[in-house]
C-alpha cells in the first residue's frame, strides 16, 4: 500500500494487562513528557469499556497522533522514547502485555 508523503501516522495500543504497575507508571511519565513537549497528540486513551472482537479482554488502549506517517513509522527509535522504553526493563513482558501498530490516516 502506498502512503501519501503528508498523511498523518498513528499507533493503536491495546494494553492486555500490567503486571508491574511501578516500573509501568514511570514509562507512561516519560512518555506524557513527550506528548507535552509536542512530539505527539493522544487523540484517545482510557480503560477499554468492552472487547467487541478477539479473545483476549483489554485493559486499556490509546490512540496517538504523529504529524506524518513517517514520524510515526520511526518514532520508536527516538532517543526519549528509547529512553522512556528502559523503564519495562529488558523484557518488557514482565512489565506489560501489549500490542502497538502503526496506521496511516
Amino acid at each position: 500500500m502506498e502512503v501519501e508523503k503528508m498523511a498523518k501516522g498513528y499507533w493503536i495500543n491495546h494494553v492486555e494487562e500490567i503486571i508491574d504497575m511501578e516500573a509501568f507508571g514511570r514509562y507512561v511519565a516519560k512518555w506524557n513528557a513527550l506528548i507535552e513537549r509536542g512530539e505527539a497528540k493522544t487523540i484517545a486513551m482510557g480503560p477499554v469499556a468492552k472487547t467487541q472482537i478477539g479473545a483476549k479482554e483489554m485493559q486499556f488502549a490509546a490512540v496517538t497522533e504523529f504529524e506524518t506517517f513517517e514520524k510515526a513509522m520511526s518514532f520508536k527509535d527516538h532517543p526519549d522514547y528509547v529512553d522512556a522504553l528502559k523503564e519495562l526493563g529488558e523484557d518488557e513482558t514482565k512489565v506489560v502485555k501489549r500490542t502497538s501498530c502503526v496506521i496511516s490516516g
